[in-house]
């Protein structure tokens, strides 16, 4: 109870978080930040090596934590993951919605398969992720989801418009689901990354030259790293945030604030 009376219900010891892509950087950096608190952790991964190796880092930590191996692509993979999940642990608190993929080039020479394939993972990967969880958080009235999206949502991204597209469909179908399931008191909201120390962006960029380029161009002079965007997500998971639903939250430095 706060000192105004009010009770905001936030993330509680025991309470399961599924993190989808929860063998990457920021999949990870999510699993260990909420293990730390109690959670039981849900690592819903492609990869089964990586996917494996946070779990046993969740463990290592103490805490609880399963491997699901899913493809976000694919919608039987997602419920069976997602049955397997409600058997395991029950119903979710926290969903983290952070597996993406981001096939580069520029518009003419997309393929239509690379345009689809990044949708149907960073946008129906979602919506399906939601519906499949979704019944059992409302069925308890409680609940929260976190969709990971992008700087370039906002700014447009050369080489990758059908990645920030992408994104910027997530954030805009964060609101949407913000709106409906607030009578079942679940929030969503959306975390947008700046430029962070993950494998996607040192897949195009060696890390020296990420480093400098942050020095010069974001205000706080560096990149921003899984464990900030771990942090946030906590928050956003959390009793100080139990009035906050629909809302984009960046984490880029101050990036933002640059022309």
């Amino acid at each position: 109870m706060y000192e105004d009376g009010i009770e905001r219900d936030g993330l509680r010891p025991g309470d399961v978080v599924v993190v989808t892509g929860g063998g990457g950087g920021f999949g990870r950096a999510f699993a260990k930040r909420f293990a730390r608190a109690g959670a039981k952790i849900a690592v819903w991964e492609r990869d089964a090596e990586s996917g494996a190796e946070t779990a046993r880092q969740v463990e290592a930590l103490g805490g609880q934590a399963q491997f699901f191996r899913v493809d976000i692509s694919q919608a039987a993979e997602i419920a069976e993951a997602a049955t397997a999940t409600l058997a395991r642990f029950g119903a979710p608190y926290c969903v983290i919605n952070n597996a993406s993929v981001f096939p580069r080039g520029e518009i003419l020479d997309l393929t239509l398969e690379e345009w689809e394939t990044t949708f149907r993972v960073n946008v129906t990967g979602a919506f399906l992720v939601a519906k499949a969880l979704g019944p059992a958080m409302i069925e308890r009235k409680r609940g929260v989801i976190v969709n990971i999206a992008s700087g370039r949502a906002l700014e447009g991204a050369p080489k990758g418009g059908n990645y920030g597209a992408s994104k910027a469909a997530l954030h805009n179908f964060t609101k949407t689901l913000a709106l409906e399931w607030a009578k079942h008191r679940i929030r969503v909201n959306t975390i947008i990354p700046g430029q962070a120390l993950t494998a996607m962006p040192l897949a195009a960029t060696p890390e020296d030259v990420m480093h400098a380029k942050a020095a010069a161009e974001v205000p706080l002079g560096r990149v921003g790293y899984p464990e900030d965007m771990a942090g946030l997500a906590f928050f956003l998971a959390s009793g100080d945030a139990a009035f906050m639903t629909g809302q984009g939250v960046a984490m880029n430095g101050g990036a933002v604030l640059t022309p």
